[in-house]
Parts: C-alpha cells; sequence; structure tokens
C-alpha cells in the first residue's frame, strides 16, 4: 500500500493539472479505505481470538503460539546461503540507473511445527501472511538479494484453521466406506462369486448379498477399530471464508500493535486525499 501511496503520488504531479490530482487522490482514497478494512480485520482477528493449547484445541479458527520446529523428514534450506530455517522469503534485485529492479521472488511453502509444550502442530503456510522478525541483505555490486527467515527455535504466533486426523478425531462416514467395500468387492465379481455364491449357480441371490453386507459391516468395524488405534496429528492452514491467516515471529500483543498502528496510519491516509480531493474538485 505504501508503494501504491507513492505511485499515485507521483503520477499526480507528473499530470499537473486539477483533474488529474482529482483522479490520483480518488484512486488514493480507495486503496488508503481497502488497506485500513484489511488491516483493521487483520487486528481485530488478532485481538478477539484466545490462544488456544494445541491438545485441547477446538476444531476451527484458532489462535497457537509455540516454538518452530522443523518437521524430521523435509528439511528447509535459505536459497542465498543455504541455511537451515523454517520458511523464507527470498528477492533478489538489480540496479539499473541508480534505482533497484527486483528480478526474482520466492516464498516456501512448505510445512513445519510448532510446539506448545502441550503437542505439536504442522503449520501449512501456504496462502499465509508470514511476518518474520529476521530479515538479512546481501550487496554485491549491482546485485541485492533480500532474505527473510523463521527459524528453529522461534517463538512464533499462528492463527488459522485447525483440524486433527486420526484417534478420536477421526473421520469415518459409515455409509461412504460400506459402498466403497462393497464396490471394491463388485470389481473382482470372480473373487465375489467364490465368497459369497454359495449355491454354485454363478448369481448372488438376495439371500446371498445378505451375508455379503454383514461380512463387509464387520470389516469395517475392523477399519473403524484400526483408524481409532492411529496417533492424533494437528494442522493448521488457510481459513474458509477468507478470514486471515497469519504466521509472526512476534506475540499477539506485538502483532496487534503492529496493526492497529496501520489501522490509524491507512485511517490518515484515507483522511488527507479526501480532503485533498474535496480542494482538486473546487479547483477543476
Amino acid at each position: 500500500s505504501g508503494g501504491g501511496y507513492l505511485m499515485l503520488l507521483m503520477l499526480g504531479l507528473q499530470m499537473e493539472t486539477a483533474a488529474a490530482w482529482a483522479g490520483a487522490l480518488a484512486a488514493t482514497f480507495a486503496l488508503a479505505l481497502f488497506a485500513w478494512q484489511a488491516s483493521l480485520r487483520r487486528q481485530r482477528a488478532v485481538a478477539d481470538t484466545p490462544t488456544s493449547r494445541i491438545a485441547s484445541a477446538a476444531q476451527g479458527y484458532v489462535e497457537l503460539v509455540g516454538a518452530g520446529q522443523p518437521l524430521d523428514d523435509l528439511p528447509i534450506y535459505s536459497p542465498s546461503h543455504h541455511l537451515p530455517c523454517l520458511w523464507y522469503r527470498y528477492r533478489s534485485y538489480v540496479k539499473e540507473n541508480d534505482k533497484w529492479r527486483q528480478t526474482e521472488m520466492d516464498e516456501s511453502i512448505s510445512p513445519f511445527l510448532l510446539d506448545d509444550g502441550s503437542g505439536c502442530c504442522q503449520i501449512d503456510p501456504t496462502g499465509a501472511e508470514v511476518s518474520a522478525s529476521r530479515k538479512e541483505t546481501y550487496t554485491h555490486g549491482d546485485e541485492k538479494v533480500e532474505e527473510e527467515l523463521l527459524l528453529a527455535g522461534d517463538q512464533l504466533y499462528a492463527l488459522g484453521e485447525f483440524s486433527s486426523h486420526g484417534g478420536g478425531h477421526a473421520q469415518f462416514d459409515e455409509r461412504r466406506e460400506m459402498s466403497n467395500i462393497i464396490d471394491d468387492w463388485k470389481a473382482d465379481q470372480d473373487d465375489l462369486r467364490r465368497r459369497f455364491d454359495l449355491d454354485g449357480n454363478g448369481v448372488i441371490d438376495d439371500q446371498e448379498w445378505q451375508l455379503a453386507r454383514q461380512t463387509a459391516r464387520r470389516e469395517l468395524a475392523e477399519r473403524r477399530i484400526k483408524s481409532l488405534d492411529q496417533p492424533v496429528s494437528h494442522t493448521l492452514s488457510r481459513p474458509r471464508f477468507g478470514r486471515p491467516y497469519l504466521i509472526a515471529a512476534f506475540p499477539p500483543e506485538t502483532l496487534a500493535g503492529r496493526y492497529r498502528l496501520r489501522v490509524w496510519l491507512h485511517g490518515l491516509a484515507g483522511t488527507a486525499s479526501l480532503v485533498g480531493l474535496a480542494v482538486a474538485l473546487q479547483l477543476m
């Protein structure tokens, strides 16, 4: 949004007419209103959502706070210096006419863990707004690299859609599972007749189908028991309905304060642009 404000201001200065200023200020007001609303939604989400413990968190939109940890089988390394990390955002630039032009941008989407002492939750950063506390800049001649990192052991804040799988959280649709078992049996007609064609006439009659359904129910019960024996796993991912998905290396109070400051700044930008628009319209 800051870059957008600057571009619109420069456009108005270049045009040097009241009409151009009016258009630029109207666009600035629209941008400020959008940014103000987005910042307000995030500030309220952070301030109004209580922190949950992973072991007892309800399914749905939750806030978690804990230490970031890597997945054992999925190491992540930063692109520029190959440092082990949880997440990175990478930008490279080249200098042209004394201005830096971005040539490349990359952001990791590999999951990592958040451990709050009561349990671990796998964090999927895809679609998240990530705020890192570590930002490194490397310059070599006319080339520059900026890298933001989350490292193992960082105290992390995460706000998103929490879901648990396995154990008592296993989702089990009995009707669908029964249908899947029967469909698998029907796919192998020879084996189906071998198992349930008791009179050997080559046709599974109603009585034999009743036996097949009873057998399917027993198999279904066995599958259910096995699913309950699976260890519980937790994941946090992008919420539905456009709710903010935030990951930050800051405590919730600090993050809420940052968004509160943005609300004020965008509000001031919107007010200033509205006043300027009124003046520009009077001069037309």
